[in-house]
């Protein structure tokens, strides 16, 4: 008797990599009521202090991953905020869902995102050296408070990010910051990431 062979396991880094694709789609479903988003939205302007709408909004429509603290959460709600307020399509005034992304490409970082305003001339170069070199030094908590302007900056004028991998590697700043700074310096001096092994 024959059978046929197993195919092979994906590598670890793809399933980590993928949850956090899959978390995005279940901010995507959440924002796509007008509740919702505005729920995510004013959290941000909360300051995240009053947390249970978000949590009712999202849960509602799958997981976000557990932490060992709520704490621990906040990149996920962060994230959240930030896609609600500046890429969620506004419920009330379209009839089209948002529509299903292309899986995120890890190299797609902050870098990248810098690399691409000025590439697009929207950055002097060593404008946006500075701005990468300066988050790049930031505890996690100063991270999270100077995201919302940075990423206010880029959107506005169009420059894309790639929430799931700034999600990524916001989880990943405490234990890993080094090896993401790096992965910022590489994307953003166009050093092709791609080839370099990444624990996620």
């Amino acid at each position: 008797m024959t059978t046929s062979p197993q195919a092979p396991a994906p590598p670890k880094a793809d399933a980590r990599a993928n949850r956090f694709d899959t978390y995005m789609a279940v901010v995507r479903q959440a924002c796509s009521t007008p509740a919702g988003r505005a729920a995510l939205r004013d959290g941000l302007a909360d300051d995240f202090r009053h947390r249970w709408p978000l949590y009712r909004h999202l849960l509602r429509h799958g997981q976000i991953p557990s932490a060992p603290d709520r704490d621990n959460e906040l990149p996920y709600l962060l994230v959240a905020s930030l896609y609600a307020l500046h890429d969620a399509p506004n419920p009330t005034t379209t009839n089209r869902p948002d529509k299903q992304p292309r899986p995120s490409r890890p190299w797609r970082n902050l870098g990248w995102s810098y690399r691409t305003a000025v590439d697009r001339h929207l950055l002097a170069s060593d404008h946006a050296e500075s701005d990468l070199n300066s988050l790049a030094q930031l505890t996690l908590t100063s991270l999270y408070r100077a995201l919302p302007g940075v990423v206010g900056q880029l959107r506005a004028q169009h420059v894309p990010v790639e929430w799931p991998v700034l999600l990524r590697d916001l989880t990943r700043w405490q234990r890993h910051g080094d090896e993401v700074r790096i992965a910022w310096a590489r994307a953003f001096y166009n050093q092709d990431p791609r080839p370099t092994p990444t624990r996620w």
